[in-house]
Formats: structure tokens, sequence, C-alpha cells
């Protein structure tokens, strides 16, 4: 028999872009054949954290932690303004361009999400023993990029859940374009460093749109979440130096002779330069390129990588930092949503030189 959840009730959703306008707008651009095929609208990583303030008997901590953030985040995003920004089609303005998709930095912002769960923090654990997906989508707040207009679709959400008797949640929810920004930056520390200086120096202060409970009275029903989080697979991460290029064939070297090859769709993120004439463009920095599975077999001749690439196991992805004030750590989730048949996701910890340290990613179906 079915276990029967409980559901989360919005309260509140807000926009939340850079503190400061984005001056420079950088474009990352993202090359795929089949972007319907390869699930990049739907594909998430997605992180949740739980915690418990001593003498909190109600959801007051949890909203005075969502009024903060309101703020830290706004900070945290004038260094990593692109993750506020928004993916749209490219079409091509030259005869050597292409049509295609890009992330641009245009601060059009996150959404910061407040709900309240009528149950328990214990409870609720009780409920992820019995149904971990079910249980922690209520966590995490994402609604699929539109295919047709993605210009008008956050990249990035953030869900405060507030536990009756106490007790909340601090649900991450990232589009998979933008997952290494938050796996291999400062970001999530720097914006845990600025929420906690804002909650130390105006501890007599309340935050700017910080709504008591006893004022919350209404909750949004009408809004649904995307089942795209429902369909999980638990991130497996290892090390291992590959060549220069960075290409789809080291990611098959790498992941070659393991359970995790049968990922159908390779992912990474590759160092972007200047035009062929050198010169500087607004899409330096980052480029995001996808591969299905239908180009598996292609030659491993074309890579000047060694055969036997060394590799870490167990490095692990989830948060190591406290996006809260002094509160007491409960525990953490970590996840890939919309997993299909697996992902490989390949982030590199190192540009340049003869090799590249790549951190690789790999989340399949249980």
């Amino acid at each position: 028999m079915e276990t029967i959840l409980q559901k989360s009730m919005i309260a509140a959703i807000q926009s939340v872009p850079p503190m400061e306008v984005t001056k420079h707008r950088r474009v990352r651009s993202i090359s795929v054949g089949d972007p319907l095929g390869a699930g990049m609208f739907q594909r998430t990583l997605n992180i949740v954290t739980y915690y418990k303030h001593a003498g909190d008997s109600g959801c007051n901590r949890g909203w005075l932690v969502a009024g903060w953030i309101k703020e830290s985040l706004g900070r945290a995003l004038n260094e990593h303004p692109i993750i506020a920004g928004r993916l749209r089609w490219r079409r091509k303005t030259t005869t050597a361009g292409e049509d295609g998709l890009e992330v641009v930095a245009n601060d059009s912002g996150v959404r910061l999400v407040e709900a309240r769960f009528p149950a328990s923090l214990p409870e609720f654990f009780e409920m992820v023993k019995r149904d971990k997906s079910r249980a922690e989508a209520e966590t995490v707040f994402w609604t699929d990029i539109d295919e047709v207009d993605p210009q008008f679709s956050p990249l990035f959400y953030v869900q405060v859940t507030c536990f009756e008797s106490g007790g909340y949640s601090i649900g991450i929810s990232c589009s998979i374009l933008l997952a290494d920004i938050l796996l291999e930056t400062d970001f999530l520390t720097k914006w845990a460093q600025i929420q906690s200086s804002l909650a130390h120096l105006q501890t007599t202060l309340k935050p700017l749109f910080y709504i008591p409970s006893n004022k919350r009275n209404n909750f949004l029903t009408e809004l649904s979440r995307s089942a795209s989080v429902l369909d999980r697979g638990d991130p497996f991460v290892f090390l291992a130096e590959t060549c220069s290029k960075m290409s789809l064939v080291c990611m098959k070297k790498a992941v070659a002779n393991r359970e995790t090859a049968r990922a159908d769709v390779f992912l990474f993120v590759k160092e972007q330069g200047g035009d062929e004439n050198g010169t500087t463009t607004e899409r330096d920095g980052t480029e995001v390129e996808i591969h299905m599975t239908e180009t598996r077999d292609e030659a491993f001749s074309d890579c000047d990588c060694c055969d036997d690439l060394g590799e870490v196991a167990d490095v692990g992805v989830l948060l190591d930092v406290s996006l809260a004030f002094d509160d007491k750590f409960e525990g953490s989730s970590c996840w890939i949503g919309s997993i299909s048949k697996g992902l490989a996701f390949g982030v590199p910890s190192a540009f340049g030189g003869t090799k590249s340290l790549v951190k690789f990613i790999i989340a399949l179906p249980k």
C-alpha cells in the first residue's frame, strides 16, 4: 500500500536578484544536439539541509532565516550573477554563427520559497525512512524550464520549510547547467558567511522581509512542483586526470568498465576563450557540452589521455557549510533530479597545462 505523505504548504514566493546591477553580462554557451532528448530542461542538482534551534517551538525561527536569506543571497549573487540569469535560445547573427542555447546573467533573479510542513521534524524523518523520494521532494521547489520560452524560467530555487514544533530545512534546486558553480566555487561558503554575519550583527532587529507566524494565515495551493525531483539518483563521485581537451572521449575513458558507464547523458563543463582571432567576447568563461548515448561508440584515438586514469572514490558532493545561524545541524541530503537512465557530469577542478583534474559526478536510477 502506498505511503500517505503530507504536503508542504507554500506561504510566500519572492524573487531575489543580485544586490548590484550586473554591468558585464557574461553568457554561458550550451552545446547540445537534442536538448529535449537530453532532458536538460528538467535535470537538477538538489541539496537539502535540516536544522533545529534550541528553544524554538514553532515556525518563527524558520521565517527569520527566510527573511535574512532574501538579503544574504542577494549579496552572494553579486559574485555569481549567472545563477540569477535565464536560459535563452541563441539565434545566429552571422553566416558563420549557429542557433543554440545559452545562459545570460540578466539579473532576473532566483526564487525564494517559504513553506510550512504539517508535521514535526522527527515525524518528517520517519516519512523519509518510508519514502525518501516523495518526502524530500516536499523540501525543495522546482518548475521545469519552459522548452519554448526558457527565458522566463528561473534556474535556481531556494525553499525554506518550517516544521511544526520547531525545526526547518533549507532546500536548493539548481539547473544542472549551473551545478558546477555550487560544486566547484566558494558560492555556498560565502553565502553562508554573509547569512551568519547578518544574524550576528543585527540580533535585535527583524529582517526587512520577515512575516511572523501569526500573520501567515493564507497559503498558496495552485502552485505545484514538477515531478522531475521525484525521478532521482544519488551521486557517486570520483576524481580523475584527463587531457586538457576535456572531451567526451575523456569522460568515456574515465567511466569505462564501470557500472556507471550505462548513463545515457554525458555532460561536462569546458573552458571557453575568445574567438579564433584572439578577441575577447562576452562568452569567455565556460561552456556546457551535453552528449547523448548514440555517440558513445566513437573511437578513443582522438584523446591523448593515458589509459590508466587515477581516481579517488567517495569524494562527496553534499553541502558542507551551514546556511543558517548557529542552529543545530540535523542532517542533509543530495540528489540529481530527472535522472532518466543516468547522468555522467564532469566538472574540471583545474584548467590549464597538459592535464586537468576533473570531478566526475555519476547518478543512476535505483
